[in-house]
């Protein structure tokens, strides 16, 4: 079997796999022939569990595809994989019921007439009569230990001269679309850089000789020629599962190099950005309050200009710029973010622009991005509203809030905010109060302050008000998916809701449910829990796990300030 990821259940089908045909070599006698079948139908349920996790992988990719551009282009690939592995399995498959209607056609109805002459037609009444899933069972034939019929249909009847790959069931033609396969699956990623995919498709599919009682045969040969068709129906099966092994490899090793591509986020700020800097007395103050991502790993080169043709220039073709011209910015990153400073001397209207260069994650060069122009205004009195967290309003948590206004006292000052359960002051002489927001989806506060004995009004100025984010779901210190040995697995007590880097005073969320499930015998198993901790059913099933085993915990359930949510699974493996 293929790769390094086999199930202590699929080591034990392949060992027995090849006991079964060196027994067959030493003529064992003919009652081994029914241990291929047991063989084959733990492959076929080992093959079941593997197509519902690759697809399940799909839709995760195609989810990613939906939501992130950077994803969008690996997605394509990732169908491309999909769809040549679906038609070589679907070929496996139809030549196996061929091979067993052929050899035993009594076992089965098979209308007269039917050939390869009107292929169409074969291919048809195997593959698309209702229930012929549960009709072409290896068990259900009558002559398992036939080795000629399997052998003139896929060699011939020259071993020398095997039948040519147009021949639609020969082994030269289950070749060609293997290889064909390993084209498609192997063409977008690097040997260097993913080695293991390449090393897991050369133990599947390597077509070397083999070598038998010191005869040197093709592939082809050595794999079908003389063996019973329990056999053949057995080591096609273990082929179905190699290519649906190769198929799961290719599809994450898709999504590890989109991920090693791109900066990691590790930075979340709220920003303000004001529509204008410059407010006429009874006109609004508008800003834009988003949260911004950023990398630590980013260290922005930043150049700089006042002068309009080389700003027009810079929009035009950031590309074909010499930033040599440009003053560049002598300033450190914090968290992939240059800070600019000017001192404003006089009032007035003010433009500039410039370059950012980022180098690229994989250290081939460097993007260039142009700065939009920039206008500010330099004027007398302004209001100024910062929060003190993270600029924007969280729904169920108490919101830190810095307020100011130039010429007013801060404890002159009270806040005003519409959409709100509550604003009160945490230390009015220095400007900090709390605000707790309400349903709605944005906040309007306002100023009001003592101004020579008069009471003004400054603003007002709108906030978005978000839901807490979801936290992620950790279980033996693994999110999302990861390796752990099973010890830490047996030790976990249960499963946590992580906020990660969002640090903010009050959000916290506690797990309520989850379900535990894995692949046990070729089947899967769940066990449900209600709480944030391991049951002892769960316990149970997780002590059934081996080395290699994968262990999911899925529609894990927390509630929070923000109510209840659904945050994503996890998926370990057992080293």
């Amino acid at each position: 079997m293929a790769g390094g990821k086999e199930t202590p259940r699929q080591k034990m089908i392949g060992m027995m796999y090849l006991v079964l045909t060196a027994l067959l070599a030493m003529n064992a006698p003919k009652e081994l022939i029914n241990s291929f079948v047991v063989v084959n139908e733990g492959l076929v349920k080992s093959n079941a569990g593997f197509e519902s996790k690759n697809s399940l992988t799909l839709k995760s990719f195609e989810k990613s595809a939906a939501e992130d551009e950077a994803y969008q282009k690996g997605f394509q690939t990732a169908k491309s994989i999909k769809a040549k592995s679906s038609a070589l399995y679907k070929h496996i498959e139809e030549l196996k019921r061929y091979l067993m209607i052929r050899t035993s056609k009594s076992s089965f109805e098979v209308p007269e007439g039917l050939s390869t002459e009107n292929q169409s037609e074969l291919t048809k009444f195997l593959m698309e009569t209702p229930g012929s899933d549960t009709t072409y069972l290896l068990k259900k034939v009558l002559v398992k230990d036939n080795y000629d019929v399997p052998t003139f249909e896929m060699i011939g009847s020259d071993m020398a001269n095997p039948r040519p790959e147009t021949d639609y069931y020969s082994a030269l033609n289950l070749k060609k679309k293997i290889q064909e396969f390993k084209d498609v699956a192997l063409k977008d990623f690097d040997k260097g850089k993913n080695a293991a995919l390449f090393n897991t498709m050369e133990k599947a599919f390597s077509f070397e000789d083999v070598v038998d009682h010191g005869k040197t045969m093709p592939w082809e040969v050595g794999t079908f020629y003389h063996l019973p068709l329990a056999a053949v129906i057995t080591n096609l099966s273990r082929m179905q599962l190699d290519v649906l092994n190769i198929e799961a490899d290719a599809l994450n090793e898709l999504m590890k190099d989109i991920a090693g591509q791109r900066f990691q986020v590790d930075e979340l700020q709220a920003r303000v950005l004001p529509n204008t800097n410059y407010v006429m007395m009874g006109d609004s103050f508008k800003a834009d309050i988003f949260v911004s991502a950023s990398s630590s790993a980013i260290v922005p080169e930043v150049y700089l200009t006042k002068d309009k043709g080389m700003i027009e220039q810079i929009n035009k073709n950031v590309e074909g710029v010499d930033e040599s011209k440009l003053e560049k910015i002598a300033s450190s990153a914090n968290g992939g973010i240059v800070t600019y400073g000017l001192k404003s001397s006089s009032e007035g209207d003010f433009e500039w622009g410039g370059i950012v260069k980022v180098k690229k994650p994989d250290g081939s060069g460097y993007d260039k991005y142009p700065i939009a122009p920039q206008k500010y205004t330099v004027a007398k009195g302004n209001l100024t509203i910062s929060p003190t967290a993270m600029n924007v309003f969280y729904r169920g948590l108490p919101n830190p809030v810095k307020i100011a206004a130039p010429g007013v006292a801060s404890n002159k000052l009270s806040l005003k905010c519409s959409n709100a359960i509550s604003v009160t002051p945490k230390n009015k002489s220095m400007g900090e109060w709390i605000v707790k927001p309400g349903k709605g989806k944005k906040c309007e506060c306002t100023l009001i302050g003592e101004v020579n004995g008069k009471s003004k009004k400054f603003g007002p100025a709108g906030f978005r008000v978000k839901n807490v984010p979801k936290p992620e779901a950790k279980f033996a210190g693994i999110k999302a998916s990861g390796s752990t040995s099973l010890s830490k697995v047996k030790a976990a007590a249960g499963v946590i809701a992580d906020m990660g880097d969002f640090d903010f005073a009050g959000a916290k969320f506690k797990v309520v449910s989850f379900t535990v499930s894995t692949i046990y015998k070729g089947q899967p198993v769940e066990k449900k829990v209600k709480g944030n901790r391991v049951t002892s059913d769960a316990k149970k099933l997780i002590g059934s796990l081996k080395k290699g085993s994968k262990l999911y915990i899925e529609d894990v359930k927390a509630k929070g300030p923000s109510g209840m949510v659904t945050l994503g699974g996890i998926k370990i493996k057992i080293l």
